[in-house]
C-alpha cells in the first residue's frame, strides 16, 4: 500500500468515510474497511507488498483543472465547472476567464494559474488545489522560528526558513498540489483516477508543484509489535463481521430509511463532539433520533393516512432492532472499532509532515493536522480517512470560499 493525502473530492467521484461504507454496503463495506485498514498498517509498517496507497488532503483553494483539451489540443485552466454538462466553463485565454469568471478573486487566481501552469509539460488533464499565488506568501515568526507561510483556505502552511522546500516555494510564483488525473476523449466524458505522477512535468521554477502522495521522510513507521497489535484488532473486526447474520446485513444495507437516518445520526454526533459510544446506548439513541425525525415530519402532514404511515415506519424500525438486537449492536461495534483503528493510523501518519500546519486563532497560531487522507487500493477504489471530530464537524457547516464560482 502507498498513502496519499487528498486535497478535494473529484468531480466524478464522491468519496465516503471508511466507516460510512459499513452502513452503506453492509458486509461488503465491513470487509472493505478491514482490507483498507490492514493495507494501511502494512504500508506504515514498511512492507513493500502493501496493497493500499494514500494521498494527503491539502487545504488549498480553489480547485484547478488544467491540461490540453482532447478535442482541440489547446491548453486550458478552470475550476470543476469545466465539467458542467450544460454550460462548461473552459478557459483557453484570459478573455475566456473574464467571460466565465468575472468575480475578482477567482478571476485573478485563474489568470495566474493559466500564465504559469501552461509552462509545465502536463500530459492529459489533471486537477489540483492551488496553494498560493503572488502576494500570498508571508514571512512570519512562529514560536520564535522564522517561516514563510501561506493560507489558501482555512489552514496556514508554514515552511521553515533555509529548508530545501523554503527555497523552492519562495522562488516560485504559484504553488499547486496535484491529486487527480482525468482520461477521456472529451471533457464531458472523463474518468477520474486518484493520484498524479508529476515526475515529468518539468518547468522553470516559477511553479512549485507536488503530487499528493504521503511521503515518510523520517522513517516513523509502526514497530513490529505495533503492527501485530493492530493486525490483531483488525482481525477481531473481521471476525465480528462474520458473526452478523447475512440476512441482517442485507436488511439494513438495503433499507434506505436506516442508511439515510443512521448517517444523519452519525453526523449529528460528529457535530456534538462524540462519534463513538457504547453500542447499546448508541442503538437506543438512534431509535430516539429516528422517532423524533418522523414526529417532526408528521406535524407537517395533513391526512391521517400520511400521519399513520410515519408511525408505522417508527414501529417497523423499532421491531427490526428489537428482533436483531445482538446483530445491530455488533454492526455498531464494527463501525466504532473501525473509527478507533482509523484514528490510530491517522495519528501515525500525522507525525510526519513536510510542512507545519496551523489554524489561526485569537491567541495566535494553533498546531493542526492535515484535513485528512484518501486510501486507494490497487483497483483504484478509494475511501476518506478523516479525524471527523477535528475536521468534519466544522466542514459540515462551512461555506466554501470558491463554491459559487
Amino acid at each position: 500500500m502507498r498513502f496519499s493525502q487528498f486535497l478535494t473530492e473529484d468531480v466524478n467521484v464522491h468519496l465516503y468515510h471508511i466507516e460510512e461504507d459499513i452502513i452503506r454496503n453492509g458486509l461488503v463495506g465491513a470487509k472493505s474497511a478491514v482490507r483498507y485498514l490492514s493495507g494501511l498498517v502494512d504500508m506504515l509498517g514498511g512492507s513493500s507488498n502493501a496493497k493500499v496507497r494514500a494521498t494527503v488532503k491539502w487545504d488549498g483553494a480553489p480547485a484547478i483543472v488544467c491540461g490540453k483539451d482532447p478535442l482541440n489540443g489547446k491548453f486550458f485552466v478552470g475550476t470543476k465547472a469545466v465539467f458542467n454538462t450544460k454550460t462548461p466553463k473552459v478557459n483557453y485565454t484570459f478573455a475566456d476567464i473574464d467571460k466565465n469568471h468575472p468575480a475578482g478573486g477567482l478571476n485573478k487566481k485563474l489568470k495566474y494559474a493559466h500564465r504559469y501552469l501552461e509552462k509545465l509539460d502536463i500530459p492529459g488533464i489533471v486537477q489540483g488545489d492551488l496553494m498560493f499565488t503572488p502576494g500570498d506568501l508571508k514571512p512570519e515568526r512562529i514560536d520564535g522560528e522564522p517561516f514563510i507561510t501561506f493560507t489558501p483556505n482555512t489552514i496556514t502552511y508554514a515552511v521553515q526558513k533555509n529548508s530545501k522546500l523554503y527555497k523552492q516555494v519562495t522562488t516560485a510564483k504559484i504553488g499547486i498540489v496535484f491529486h487527480t488525473a482525468y482520461d477521456g476523449d472529451s471533457l464531458d466524458n472523463m474518468n477520474a483516477t486518484f493520484g498524479v505522477d508529476v515526475s515529468n512535468f518539468g518547468g522553470d521554477g516559477s511553479v512549485w508543484y507536488d503530487d499528493a502522495y504521503y511521503k515518510d521522510a523520517s522513517g516513523a513507521t509502526f514497530t513490529e509489535n505495533e503492527v501485530r497489535i493492530l493486525k490483531t484488532s483488525i482481525a477481531q473486526v473481521d471476525n465480528l463481521a462474520e458473526k452478523v447474520p447475512m440476512p441482517l446485513w442485507m436488511k439494513l444495507s438495503t433499507n434506505k430509511e436506516f442508511v439515510q437516518y443512521m448517517l444523519q445520526f452519525i453526523n449529528k454526533n460528529v457535530r456534538g463532539g462524540k462519534l463513538v459510544q457504547e453500542p447499546k446506548q448508541m442503538m437506543q439513541k438512534y431509535l430516539n433520533y429516528y422517532r423524533d425525525v418522523q414526529a417532526q415530519a408528521k406535524e407537517k402532514l395533513k391526512t391521517d393516512k400520511a400521519k399513520d404511515k410515519r408511525d408505522q415506519m417508527v414501529a417497523i424500525m423499532g421491531k427490526l432492532f428489537a428482533e436483531n438486537q445482538e446483530g445491530v449492536e455488533n454492526i455498531i461495534k464494527i463501525h466504532n472499532q473501525t473509527v478507533i483503528l482509523k484514528n490510530q493510523i491517522l495519528k501515525k501518519i500525522n507525525s510526519v509532515q513536510a510542512t507545519k500546519q496551523f489554524i489561526k486563532t485569537d491567541q495566535g497560531y494553533q498546531v493542526t493536522n492535515p484535513e485528512g487522507y484518501v486510501a486507494i487500493d490497487n483497483d483504484g477504489q478509494a475511501v476518506k480517512l478523516v479525524d471527523r471530530l477535528d475536521f468534519s464537524r466544522a466542514n459540515l457547516n462551512a461555506q466554501k470560499q470558491w463554491a459559487a464560482e
